[in-house]
């Protein structure tokens, strides 16, 4: 499991490492072209929180492996942080994404 802080929080919200790798990359693409968006994380129990993400609010991403990028599940990801709703990793279709995946190590969003 990874680790998401945002703005310099006491919490971190864990998110599962597949998952987190792919945001990270969403969020360095989306950041690097300054554009904000925001994200749904699930918290504890069947609550969730939105953040807005924006170059000015501190984020810190903790992963424990180095997890291989999915270009379809990127792709899908990219496409929900530029939509009206933003990303929404409460969506278990990004999950279902990961299942069966063909891996490749480098990829670009």
């Amino acid at each position: 499991m990874g680790y998401l802080n945002y703005a310099g929080a006491p919490t971190s919200f864990t998110i599962d490492d597949e998952i987190l790798a792919h945001v990270r990359a969403v969020v360095v693409t989306k950041l690097r072209r300054s554009e904000s968006f925001a994200l749904t994380v699930p918290v504890a129990g069947e609550t969730q929180e939105t953040l807005w993400i924006h170059a000015s609010i501190p984020l810190r991403f903790s992963l424990a492996d180095d997890v291989p990028l999915v270009r379809p599940l990127l792709v899908a990801m990219m496409e929900g942080a530029s939509s009206s709703g933003g990303l929404d990793l409460t969506d278990e279709s990004f999950a279902r994404s990961l299942a069966g995946a063909s891996f490749a190590h480098a990829m670009s969003a």
